[in-house]
């Protein structure tokens, strides 16, 4: 198992590339090491990427939990950048973090980009979302961690937790960011319907957290 120091050093690396507290990039980062391991894992999954930082860090972990010569999980990154508002604050995604994340995650092979928001990705998962792997085509249809920090409008949250938390495989974690923004009305439907949903929940700070 990773260690905790070594889970921070890798945060540490990455803070600078994230707009995200360090406190906040390390529960990411423990949660990647405990997501499960088989020997042909689910992909994860962010909506969000902005500059890249989050996905660098995650990308970093699964280096050092899966073994040089095995095959590491896809990871795959949802924004559509092009000057798109961000909900709920003055910032705007656009080509500065488009380049940015670029540079950022291109060593990385087992990292792939979707330039879409998330209605649009999610409305492709639901069409039958595959890749080509090994010369065979492989659905894409379940995920080992999902990281939601894209679009904070509550309705648009909520439709990513209703579709994406029921393709979380069992001991998989889905991270939802900013819960606390827009009067809280995420994080307190989350604790009404999380055992309609199958999941534990608990928050660290402004991130509510859900294990299947």
């Amino acid at each position: 198992m990773i260690s905790d120091r070594r889970l921070r050093w890798h945060v540490f690396w990455c803070r600078r590339k994230s707009d995200t507290k360090s406190r906040f990039l390390l529960e990411l980062a423990r949660t990647v090491a405990r997501a499960p391991r088989v020997p042909d894992p689910p992909p994860l999954l962010e909506i969000g990427t902005r500059s890249g930082g989050s996905a660098l860090l995650m990308l970093r972990v699964l280096n050092d939990v899966y073994p040089r010569g095995t095959r590491h999980p896809l990871l795959l990154t949802v924004d559509p950048y092009g000057t798109r508002p961000y909900e709920g604050s003055s910032s705007l995604y656009d080509e500065r973090h488009y380049r940015a994340m670029k540079r950022n995650l291109a060593p990385y092979a087992n990292h792939i980009h979707y330039m879409m928001d998330s209605t649009l990705f999610l409305q492709t998962l639901g069409a039958g979302l595959y890749l080509w792997i090994d010369g065979a085509k492989r659905p894409v249809d379940q995920f080992s961690l999902v990281y939601l920090d894209g679009s904070h409008d509550p309705a648009i949250v909520w439709s990513e937790i209703e579709q994406l938390s029921q393709r979380v495989v069992p001991g998989g974690f889905l991270i939802v960011d900013d819960t606390d923004w827009f009067g809280g009305q995420v994080r307190r439907r989350l604790e009404a319907d999380a055992p309609r949903l199958g999941v534990r929940l608990r928050h660290n700070g402004k991130q509510t957290i859900l294990e299947r």
